[in-house]
């Protein structure tokens, strides 16, 4: 909701671009203090700063990236394009999931010490930090119309059943 309420004021790359840092930060605290927070087992005073900045970072992962990597795609792409590259934009999401998966999983069996979460943690710092990196070659389309987004020349670009001549033969 919080996207909903703020996406055409403050915009799709501001959001984006603030998401990301803000992930980085949290799971860059959350990795490195993993092991001074948990020290004492889950009824440690240290649990309670983890489940608040584990909350933290699953509303700024909504607020900004789920939300908005929805949107962008929809409008960033040329309209001649949209629909396939915006297929491939989520295909390659659910790969990215995918990935994450094989490889939690790979560190989770070759790790058996207690530092497979703070690992996780740093990983995921990193992949949020590539996404910061990545904001910045997308177009901001606060504001503007999908046909001024795609660059494309307007004039004649739909040729369809109306402008094609019918033969008095027929």
């Amino acid at each position: 909701y919080a996207t909903m309420l703020l996406i055409d004021s403050w915009g799709r790359k501001p959001i984006l671009h603030m998401g990301f840092v803000l992930l980085t930060i949290i799971y860059v605290i959350m990795g490195f203090g993993f092991q001074a927070m948990n020290k004492n087992g889950s009824h440690s005073a240290g649990a309670k700063p983890f489940v608040f900045l584990y909350c933290l970072a699953n509303f700024f992962q909504n607020f900004g990236p789920n939300s908005t990597t929805f949107i962008v795609p929809g409008e960033a792409f040329p309209t001649r394009y949209r629909s396939t590259a915006h297929g491939i934009s989520a295909a390659s999401g659910k790969l990215g999931a995918i990935n994450a998966q094989v490889v939690i999983t790979q560190l989770r069996t070759a790790d058996s010490s207690n530092t497979f979460v703070d690992h996780v943690l740093k990983i995921f710092a990193l992949f949020m930090l590539s996404g910061v990196a990545s904001t910045f070659l997308i177009p901001e389309t606060k504001n503007r119309t999908l046909e001024d987004v795609s660059n494309e020349e307007q004039e004649g670009f739909v040729r369809g059943v109306g402008s094609q001549q019918i033969s008095p033969d027929i």
